[in-house]
């Protein structure tokens, strides 16, 4: 499918929104439920971390105290559904997803999975909890950084 039919359909989402790219959104996501060239060919460039994100889903473990999932819809799992219709874990997980290679291992959840990323790519970890006043010094010194550069 070509880009130009997509491109195309947003355009006209666009004017029969009226510029409202809300109502824009909601418009092409309507037609793209009826067109599966539009659908195709707006999800082309998103479909290996879509699939990724469905093998993720796939290989876990079921949870023993969590309801079943519904086969269809997005609201379960991961509270309220977005406006996209996916639920917020299913959107994270497609997130954590867009932009990586092929050969990036899938992130592990969790504080220890980040310390053991970070110290396996050199990084120096520490135990001290996020929010004392180092933290606070240092997140105010990034503030004051950017808030330099935007006013240069």
């Amino acid at each position: 499918m070509s880009n130009s039919y997509v491109d195309g359909k947003v355009r006209e989402a666009i004017l029969a929104a009226k510029g409202s790219r809300m109502n824009a959104q909601k418009l092409l996501m309507a037609w793209a439920v009826e067109d599966p060239d539009l659908l195709r060919g707006i999800a082309q460039p998103f479909l290996k971390a879509i699939a990724a994100a469905a093998i993720e889903r796939a290989g876990r473990p079921p949870s023993r105290n969590a309801p079943a999932r519904p086969a269809a819809g997005g609201g379960a799992g991961g509270g309220r559904p977005s406006a996209s219709g996916l639920s917020r874990d299913a959107l994270e997980n497609l997130l954590n997803q867009l932009g990586r290679d092929s050969g990036d291992p899938v992130p592990q959840r969790g504080a220890a999975a980040g310390k053991a990323a970070a110290a396996a790519k050199g990084a120096v970890v520490h135990d001290a909890p996020a929010g004392g006043p180092t933290h606070e010094k240092a997140m105010m010194a990034i503030a004051k950084a950017f808030v330099a550069k935007k006013v240069r």
